[in-house]
C-alpha cells in the first residue's frame, strides 16, 4: 500500500496510465498455441505425400499402359499429382507466412506496451512526494530509454511477405532476431526489476519481493549451426522454443505486473500470504490462493448454494 503518498492530480493521472498499460496486456501479449508446431513439419509431411503419390502414379501408369487408353490415365495421374504438389507448396508458404507474422507481431506489441509501462512507473514515483532517490529514478529512466532504442518495432507484414519468396533464409533471420531480442529484453527487464524494487522501498511503498523471472538464454548462432548440420530437422525444436519462451515470458510478466499494480494501488489483502492484491481477482497473483472476497468467487459460492 501507499505510505504517506499524496495522490495529487498529476500522480493520479500517472497511476492511471500505469494501470491502463497493465490492463492492456490482453491485447498485446498473445500466447500462441503449441498446435503451431505443425508449421515446420508441414514441408516434411507434404514431401512424404508427394513421394507416395509419385510412386502410386508410376505403379498405376505401368499397369494402365498394358490396357487401352492407359496412356491417357497415366497423363491424368501425373497432372493431378503436379497440381496437388503446386497447391501444397503454396499452402505451406502461406501458413509459414502467417506463423512468422504472429510471432513477430506479438513480440513488437509486447515490447511496445512494456516500454510505455517502463516509462510511466518512474514518472509516477518521481511525481509522488515520497519519491525515491534520483539515482534509482534516473536508472529506471535510462533503462526505459534503452528499451525504446533497442527494441524497436519489426514490420511483421513485410517479413511475412518475404518469407513466401525466401522461406529458409527469412526463417533463420526471423528466428535469430526473435531469440536474441527476448534474451536481451529479459536481461534489461531483470535490471529494471531490481532497480524498481529499491525505488519502491525508498518511496515508502510496501511490497512483497518480486519473483525472479526465468531467463531464456538461448544462443541463436548455435541454433543456426545445428539447423544447418541437421538439414533443417533442428528447426522443428527451434520453432517450438520460440512459441514456448514467449508464452512463458508473458505469463511471468503478467504476475509481475499484477504485483506491481497491487503495490501501487492496493484494494484487497490476500488471506493466505497477506499481500496487497487488486480488487475482484479470483486468485492471488503472489501466492496463487483463491480469494473468497472476489466477485467471481462470491458468485460461484452463491451458485453452489
Amino acid at each position: 500500500m501507499l505510505v504517506g503518498v499524496d495522490l495529487s492530480a498529476e500522480t493520479d493521472i500517472l497511476l492511471r496510465r500505469v494501470e491502463a498499460e497493465i490492463r492492456r496486456r490482453h491485447l498485446t501479449d498473445h500466447r500462441m498455441g503449441y498446435a503451431w508446431t505443425i508449421v515446420p513439419l508441414l514441408p516434411i509431411l507434404v514431401g512424404i505425400a508427394l513421394v507416395v503419390g509419385f510412386l502410386t502414379v508410376v505403379i498405376s501408369s505401368i499397369s494402365s499402359l498394358q490396357q487401352a487408353g492407359g496412356s491417357v490415365a497415366a497423363v491424368a495421374g501425373i497432372l493431378t499429382l503436379y497440381m496437388f504438389g503446386l497447391i501444397s507448396i503454396y499452402a505451406v508458404q502461406i501458413v509459414n507466412a502467417l506463423a512468422f507474422y504472429f510471432l513477430i507481431d506479438r513480440r513488437s506489441r509486447h515490447f511496445k506496451r512494456q516500454q510505455l509501462l517502463f516509462d510511466a512507473v518512474p514518472k509516477y514515483l518521481s511525481a509522488s512526494k515520497n519519491f525515491a532517490s534520483h539515482e534509482n529514478i534516473g536508472r529506471l529512466a535510462e533503462l526505459s530509454e534503452d528499451s525504446m532504442f533497442e527494441e524497436q518495432d519489426r514490420p511483421a507484414g513485410l517479413w511475412a511477405i518475404l518469407s513466401i519468396f525466401a522461406t529458409p533464409i527469412v526463417g533463420l533471420i526471423v528466428a535469430y532476431d526473435l531469440t536474441q531480442d527476448l534474451r536481451r529484453h529479459e536481461e534489461r527487464q531483470s535490471a529494471y526489476q531490481q532497480t524498481l524494487s529499491s525505488a519502491l522501498e525508498e518511496a515508502g511503498i510496501v511490497h512483497l519481493p518480486f519473483a525472479s523471472l526465468k531467463p531464456h538464454r538461448r544462443d541463436p548462432i548455435v541454433y543456426i549451426v545445428l539447423t544447418v548440420i541437421t538439414a533443417g530437422l533442428f528447426w522443428i525444436y527451434w520453432f517450438y522454443t520460440m512459441l514456448k519462451d514467449y508464452n512463458e515470458h508473458f505469463t511471468e510478466q503478467a504476475a509481475l505486473e499484477d504485483q506491481l499494480l497491487a503495490s501501487l494501488k492496493p484494494a484487497m489483502t490476500c488471506a493466505a500470504c497477506g499481500g496487497s492484491i487488486p480488487q475482484n481477482v479470483r486468485f492471488c497473483p503472489l501466492c496463487g490462493a483463491a480469494q473468497s472476497g472476489s466477485r467471481d468467487t462470491t458468485d460461484r459460492t452463491k451458485s453452489d448454494q
